[in-house]
């Protein structure tokens, strides 16, 4: 009989011991349990004894009772992908509005999908494969690294979602419905917007390319 199943509660401790700190699948469980005679069982035990959390079907994270950091960005991106962070979450992130945001949102380049999740809700928008890669950027974390809009692309997807807004309705618009902080926006990448907009082909990111052009 395989020692893991000799001593249960001491073997249990030393497994908690070896998960990792970042989310990880099945299949890297099923690998560490190998040696139980019913791996699937242990599975089901570590879920009801909250020493793991299921966050999705296949996708786990470590108790936090465990020392362990729930990294909610990172989740973000592996939960549903490919995909990145943009829209309220990360205006909030990079400071641009005062709220904070619980719900983490993203932009993907599958359909719209939201997800309740154990350690919070997490909600997905769709945006075309021609739109998706420009101005993402690689955020290096303690337990790993997450891709988020940039400030000027996290502006420029939330503008997108607004019809048939101008240049000279832009100031409202910026401070009344995206609710930013309009101190924060002088420094924004006029290239990379002027980029955005390129690529988008939307009037309200047009307009946006235009305004910031004229007030920088």
């Amino acid at each position: 009989m395989s020692n893991l199943n000799r001593h249960p509660g001491q073997n249990s401790q030393y497994l908690l011991w070896q998960l990792p700190k970042f989310p990880f699948d099945y299949q890297y469980l099923m690998d560490l349990l190998k040696s139980y005679s019913s791996p699937r069982d242990k599975i089901s035990r570590m879920i009801k004894k909250k020493e793991i959390i299921q966050v999705k079907k296949g996708l786990y994270v470590l108790s936090p009772d465990f020392g362990t950091r729930i990294n909610l960005r990172s989740l973000a991106n592996l939960i549903y992908g490919p995909s990145y962070i943009s829209l309220e979450y990360a205006l909030s992130y990079w400071g641009l509005i005062p709220e904070k945001v619980e719900e983490i949102t993203s932009m993907t380049n599958k359909r719209n999908k939201i997800f309740k999740t154990p350690v919070g809700t997490f909600s997905y928008k769709y945006l075309e494969n021609s739109k998706y890669s420009v101005g993402i950027e690689r955020i290096p974390d303690e337990t790993g690294a997450f891709l988020i809009a940039s400030k000027e692309k996290a502006i420029c997807d939330r503008l997108a979602m607004i019809k048939d807004v101008n240049s000279k309705e832009m100031a409202v618009c910026l401070r009344e419905e995206l609710r930013l902080d309009m101190d924060e926006l002088p420094g924004l990448d006029i290239a990379l917007i002027r980029e955005i907009a390129r690529v988008y082909k939307k009037k309200s990111v047009n307009a946006f390319y235009k305004w910031i052009l004229k007030n920088q």
